[in-house]
């Protein structure tokens, strides 16, 4: 009965920070995932990090494009692609190899896939909902918590906007913890 309760509570968590998303203005969105950016290259991790899982994108996430065209092709950029119920791991390889794909028009690369799952040195976990203790709220696909156990090598940060960071995130035995959460202060 307890995790009914916690599927409930994450329920109404996605709904407040729906809420909260709604509100953001552009100029915001921009100066957040900006501060993240930065954020993320002042870590000892980025800086030693070769092979990098970030993502593309969706409008309400924190824009790592910037820190991808930056620093690509001097680090290897991979991006998910959705493929039925988890995630495959594929080149970046430049904007003009990206499509749209899925329910979510989610920008996916088309190009070869990347199976070494121990030679990612850093994933970037886009999340609905963050806390201080690593663990994360996403959108109830379970995507990145079935992933993130294979990238056993690699550090695991979070990043999200200010109001993104919450006391505390309701978890069930499945959820992945993160080693880092990056919000702007």
């Amino acid at each position: 009965m307890q995790s009914m309760a916690v599927v409930e509570k994450k329920r109404a968590l996605r709904k407040d920070i729906a809420g909260f998303k709604r509100l953001m203005t552009q100029e915001t969105k921009h100066a957040e995932s900006m501060l993240c950016v930065e954020a993320i290259e002042n870590t000892e991790v980025f800086s030693k990090s070769e092979i990098i899982l970030a993502y593309w994108p969706l409008s309400d996430e924190i824009d790592l494009r910037p820190l991808i065209l930056k620093w690509h092709p001097e680090k290897t950029f991979l991006l998910p692609q959705v493929v039925g119920e988890k995630l495959e791991l594929r080149y970046f390889k430049g904007e003009d190899l990206l499509a749209p794909q899925g329910k979510y028009r989610i920008m996916e690369p088309r190009t070869e896939i990347f199976t070494i799952y121990d030679k990612v040195d850093l994933v970037l976990v886009p999340g609905l909902a963050f806390d201080h203790l690593g663990y994360r709220l996403g959108r109830g696909a379970g995507y990145y918590d079935k992933l993130l156990p294979k990238l056993y090598n690699a550090v695991k940060i979070g990043v999200g906007f200010s109001f993104q960071m919450v006391k505390e995130v309701p978890v069930e035995p499945h959820d992945e913890v993160l080693d880092i959460v990056i919000v702007p202060k």
